[in-house]
């Protein structure tokens, strides 16, 4: 593919690295061709549920001026290689499995998933603290962005998710994305993610609802030593911005960063205040 940040300021390459139990994962790799940081350190970038890169594309922009940046999509996405004669289950699609893939990339990239900086969304930020709770993943820091405690569907999706996945292209037309846009009052937001419903793989899309719903985050937090910066913006009707809090005060070393949208944390203005947090992070 070509590089969907057409940046001149980076080399870029797309990589399908193998995750965990042999899934291949769509991995965007840009190294900058003059870097100010001394160190070279890679940010692994870990998008939210059904994310594309196109909504992350002005804070990537940015940020490969500076880093090597390793963006990762999750196994939901739809240039995600099962293995051969798999047939994909909910268990599939699981939070534990997600992290176990990040792990097994980052490291065969030939980098140490501790020696990183880590930035997420949403579904990848709870990814992450699963990992470093159950000890499957290391950080060096990671700054998430809405982590979600549990996935508290409409009732109405939950009662959809026992539907063939054939019939939710329609769905996704008439209700879904209708819905999203009454309820998310943030622009950018609303474009963000009718773009992700309307790409979304439909099949993938049933599997980790059903998988994700089962979910909780709560028990065994305060294992978590790394330094964690939680990013919410009160602004966003998406994501429980109190359990995001509550998140932080249960981490040894958590941080609430506050900013004022979630659509401010896709753009470069938001890069300047990752890094001074990593920088006091690891002082």
């Amino acid at each position: 593919m070509e590089d969907p940040l057409g940046t001149e300021a980076a080399y870029f390459d797309e990589k399908f690295v193998e995750g965990s139990g042999g899934w291949y994962l769509r991995t965007l790799v840009w190294t900058p061709k003059v870097t100010d940081d001394t160190t070279n350190r890679p940010v692994v970038v870990i998008p939210g549920w059904t994310s594309v890169v196109e909504g992350w594309v002005p804070l990537l922009a940015d940020w490969v001026r500076h880093r090597p940046v390793i963006y990762i999509e999750t196994r939901e996405k739809n240039y995600t290689k099962s293995p051969d004669g798999h047939r994909e289950r909910a268990t599939d699609h699981s939070i534990p499995n997600h992290a176990l893939d990040m792990d097994a990339i980052v490291r065969n990239l030939g980098h140490d998933p501790s020696e990183c900086d880590w930035f997420a969304s949403s579904l990848g930020s709870t990814s992450i603290l699963h990992g470093l709770k159950e000890g499957t993943l290391s950080v060096r820091t990671a700054f998430l962005l809405a982590p979600n405690s549990e996935f508290k569907f409409p009732l109405w999706m939950v009662f959809l998710s026992g539907f063939p996945w054939w019939v939710y292209p329609p769905i996704m037309r008439l209700i879904a994305i209708p819905y999203m846009r009454w309820k998310v009052k943030e622009p950018g937001q609303k474009i963000r993610y009718t773009r992700t419903m309307r790409n979304a793989d439909m099949r993938r899309l049933k599997l980790s609802s059903r998988s994700n719903r089962a979910y909780s985050v709560w028990d065994g937090l305060q294992k978590v030593t790394a330094p964690i910066a939680i990013c919410v913006a009160k602004s966003d009707v998406l994501h429980a911005h109190d359990d995001a809090i509550h998140i932080a005060e249960c981490l040894e070393n958590g941080e609430v960063i506050e900013v004022p949208s979630n659509q401010f944390a896709h753009e470069a203005e938001i890069r300047p205040i990752i890094e001074d947090w990593i920088t006091r992070a690891t002082e």
